[in-house]
């Protein structure tokens, strides 16, 4: 097969749809399928141009066999709406003019969000006569109401019905929760026979081998220390100010500390939050490459899965939380949904109550307290990793799906 990934985000970015198709393209080639991306030029989470790249009109590079097509894209510096908005349609306007340098291909996979690359993938596919598939990770508007960039309104409702006319116009659709796939079905009338369920998963290979992590210890100073770690994007979906209010209960737990991974919007407000108070029990790291992660994940007691209380989160699998099971780490969710599902089912971690700072100290003291429950939490967390969302075994999944597509 001959395909073309959309997508706004790809690595060396280390975002949830970066992480998840940049193992999908690498396994489809290794598997003899030619695969084309039309991305942008890695600029996620900073909003500043990745070193070695720099944002032009349009760039061709190769990597583990992956023809990528980069295209120009305006990068703000603010996270408000308009500048978001004018982002995404920046890279619309500049991925669609790139497209007739892309050889001809059996099909198109649009990943979303942004709603707006799926108004100009559609075109794209329908100009060139291919099937489109939509990869969907999160509903859009939705989401952008959810996490303030939105109000309901006129606007809201016209990107909700213009986004019913990209879900019904595709092929196939791909989600990443049972949750979602149910969302579909009922809000938007998909028919779920078209709709595919592919989880989020993790490269055991990765979270498995050995990692010496005395670099971090040495460091942040961290020897003797119980560890909690968040790893991910500091945004506004996370409610990361929920770490803040339970480092302050813990302050006086001197051999507590929290390891905060990753940058975001939110960085440089939870760092002034942090000296305000006078925290000296929780550590940001910045943006940390994703191949490093483990060592992150292993250094770590216990590792913590944040959301903002709303029901649009409540669909997501974060594939954060595969990540820690592989590595045996008990995990902590604070939002009911498909991923504390999940996490309950395989008797890996705890679940705590939204918003409540007091519930996550509690959580955290409980797992701090009981070495023996945090090391079976971990090990049924890996096992439940191993059986259903190996990397590999998804890749497999995705490939028939193609085929059918284009059979």
């Amino acid at each position: 097969m001959k395909i073309l990934l959309y997508t706004q985000y790809f690595p060396p970015e280390t975002n949830a749809p970066a992480n998840r198709w940049g193992y999908f393209c690498d396994y489809l080639v290794k598997h003899g399928h030619e695969v084309f991306v039309l991305t942008s030029f890695p600029n996620h989470p900073l909003r500043k141009i990745f070193p070695g790249y720099k944002n032009r009109w349009f760039f061709q590079e190769e990597k583990n066999g992956v023809k990528i097509f980069r295209t120009w894209t305006y990068i703000p510096s603010s996270t408000k709406f308009l500048p978001r908005l004018i982002n995404y349609l920046s890279f619309v306007v500049s991925s669609y003019l790139n497209t007739k340098r892309i050889p001809a291909v059996d099909l198109i996979v649009i990943s979303l969000p942004s709603i707006f690359i799926g108004f100009s993938g559609w075109r794209i596919a329908h100009k060139r006569n291919i099937p489109i598939i939509l990869d969907i990770r999160d509903l859009w508007p939705e989401a952008a109401q959810s996490t303030g960039y939105l109000k309901k309104g006129f606007i809201y409702w016209f990107f909700k019905q213009k986004a019913k006319n990209i879900y019904d116009s595709a092929n196939y659709l791909i989600v990443n929760s049972p949750a979602l796939k149910k969302h579909l079905v009922i809000d938007y009338g998909i028919s779920a026979n078209k709709i595919a369920y592919l989880s989020n998963g993790v490269d055991l290979d990765l979270f498995n081998q050995e990692v010496d992590p005395s670099f971090i210890e040495r460091q942040y100073n961290l020897f003797d220390t119980f560890i909690v770690s968040y790893i991910g994007l500091l945004g506004f979906a996370q409610n990361l100010e929920i770490i803040i209010e339970t480092a302050k209960l813990l302050k006086d737990s001197k051999d507590i500390k929290f390891l905060v991974v990753g940058t975001g919007p939110l960085e440089q407000k939870l760092k002034v939050q942090a000296i305000k108070n006078k925290l000296n029990n929780i550590i940001f790291t910045g943006l940390v490459p994703h191949q490093d992660i483990p060592q992150y994940v292993h250094i770590s007691d216990v590792c913590l899965v944040l959301y903002k209380n709303d029901p649009v989160f409540k669909e997501n699998i974060p594939s954060k939380m595969f990540e820690y099971m592989a590595a045996k780490k008990p995990v902590i969710i604070n939002l009911e949904g498909e991923a504390s599902r999940m996490l309950q089912e395989a008797q890996a971690g705890l679940l705590v109550e939204p918003d409540n700072p007091h519930s996550l100290k509690d959580a955290i003291l409980k797992l701090k307290q009981d070495k023996f429950l945090r090391e079976k939490m971990g090990l049924c967390g890996a096992r439940y990793v191993e059986t259903a969302f190996d990397k590999n075994d998804l890749s497999r999944q995705l490939i028939q799906i193609l085929e059918n597509v284009i059979s």
